[in-house]
């Protein structure tokens, strides 16, 4: 049961470290993307993003260490942390009372920005987002890499969870110059129509469990929701929920709802020493997606249940035992039940908040800024800051550096941006950049790179075509 239980976490980790927008980019003056940052945010011109490859941006990122997950073995391939030659004190050691794993994606259809009147910016997206995260208890791992070493052992397991969302939305955002009342000031905002596909989101409040050589009890609070369409729960006699259906029929829209952007900056231009300095504030994603009662199915689990069906795992269970047994065990355990529903329910999206400030000088040529970001995510809130450096040698390229602490290990981030007057222009970069690595044995003859510090990777590119400028820098 143990091990079935932790290969789905493995196995899903394993997905989602295949593949945010550039906070590199923040302070990037002629950035045609980090409106979406602060609505406010204005190029120095209009831009229409190159169909289909307007912009695409994948991250992953973990508290989890890739070295603290695989080891080497006596043979020379590499092994997870549950194999047999690595020792529970030796993985233990390297394990915090909270992990977390979060993957992101945003991809956009189309994209677009203009002007209009005296120093108004107007934008316009079609794209689709994807978010998945997931929470791991420290006591999670040790149940997985230890079991029962001793009758019984008991294990009290807290806060594990998983959300994953899939929308896609319409953007339309406008940005005012205001230095007719207050000079410097510019302020914007941003409506979101959004559409979603599905909502996933499950959560162990607390388990305590108790193993023992005749039964496993496991005493549960925890809860599940699934909205829209293409998954369904299966229901055993009992009434309790035995595993999940995916029905490609089903697949389609599955609610709608509405979000804003809400951003300011204001730049000092007064003839004073520190002019150049801009102070920028911006929340994104303020807001919600409603499901009607016959999208949504929520489950609950509150009591004590035994179980007595456990047969241990071999070396040579096939994968599809391992699957069956997953699928058969793990709902015993949690002992999910139905709860009445009727009435349409509505989700808050992952809202952001972005603070900072930056310094302009050489002419406009250069600049340095410190950013601060909240991510208030439905499992936890991190907390990002950045310090990042801009240089502009001409007005249409802009190169970035950035180093970024708090969320996890300290990382390094590159942009480089190219916006020439008319054309075609991109961006290209990375957030976090790990600059250690190490060789994993896949295969006898493959082996491939891993983060060896820290398993946060990220990549954001997109090309655009300019429409002139209206904006400039001088």
């Amino acid at each position: 049961m143990k091990k079935t239980l932790i290969l789905s976490v493995s196995l899903l980790f394993t997905a989602l470290t295949a593949g945010a927008q550039s906070l590199t980019g923040y302070f990037v003056r002629n950035s045609t993307f980090n409106h979406e940052f602060n609505a406010a945010f204005a190029p120095d011109q209009g831009y229409v993003g190159f169909p289909f490859l307007s912009g695409v941006n994948l991250q992953v990122g973990s508290n989890l260490t890739p070295s603290k997950l695989m080891y080497p073995l006596s043979d020379g391939s590499t092994g997870l942390f549950l194999n047999h030659e690595v020792s529970a004190d030796q993985f233990l050691s390297g394990i915090r009372k909270n992990n977390y794993l979060g993957t992101n994606i945003n991809y956009k259809l189309i994209d677009a920005g203009w002007y209009t009147w005296k120093d108004s910016f107007w934008t316009l997206s079609f794209g689709v987002k994807a978010d998945v995260d997931l929470s791991i208890p420290g006591e999670f791992m040790r149940f997985a890499k230890v079991g029962m070493n001793q009758d019984p052992t008991n294990y009290c397991i807290e806060n594990l969870g998983l959300t994953g969302q899939v929308y896609g939305q319409m953007a339309l955002g406008y940005s005012q110059g205001l230095d007719k009342w207050v000079k410097g000031l510019r302020v914007g905002g941003k409506f979101k129509f959004l559409v979603s596909m599905m909502d996933v989101q499950a959560s162990i409040d607390r388990m305590d469990l108790s193993l023992g050589s005749q039964s496993w009890t496991a005493r549960t609070s925890a809860s599940a929701s699934v909205y829209g369409g293409g998954l369904a729960f299966r229901y055993g006699d009992d009434g309790y929920v035995d595993g999940l259906a995916f029905d490609p029929s089903a697949l389609g829209v599955g609610g709608y709802g509405a979000a804003f952007d809400l951003g300011v900056e204001y730049t000092i231009s007064e003839g004073t020493p520190v002019d150049g300095m801009r102070f920028s504030l911006s929340v994104t994603d303020l807001g919600f997606i409603t499901y009607a009662a016959d999208k949504s199915t929520r489950l609950s689990s509150s009591g004590e249940v035994v179980y007595e069906g456990f047969d241990g795992l071999g070396k040579d269970t096939d994968f599809n035992s391992i699957l069956t047994t997953l699928k058969d065990d793990a709902f015993s355990m949690i002992s999910f039940a139905p709860e009445q529903s009727g009435k349409s329910r509505s989700r808050m999206m992952t809202a952001k908040l972005y603070a900072g400030v930056d310094y302009s000088f050489l002419q406009d040529k250069m600049n340095v800024g410190l950013l601060y970001t909240a991510r208030f995510g439905k499992l936890r809130t991190e907390n990002e800051l950045t310090l990042a450096w801009n240089y502009a040698p001409v007005r249409s390229f802009d190169i970035a550096l950035s180093y970024s602490l708090l969320k996890t290990h300290s990382t390094i981030g590159w942009l480089i941006t190219f916006v020439p007057k008319r054309g075609i222009g991109l961006f290209v970069g990375s957030d976090f950049t790990p600059l250690n690595y190490t060789a994993v044995n896949i295969m006898d003859a493959l082996k491939i790179p891993v983060p060896k510090n820290e398993l946060m990777l990220d990549v954001h590119f997109g090309l655009t075509i300019s429409m002139g400028g209206t904006n400039a820098r001088h």
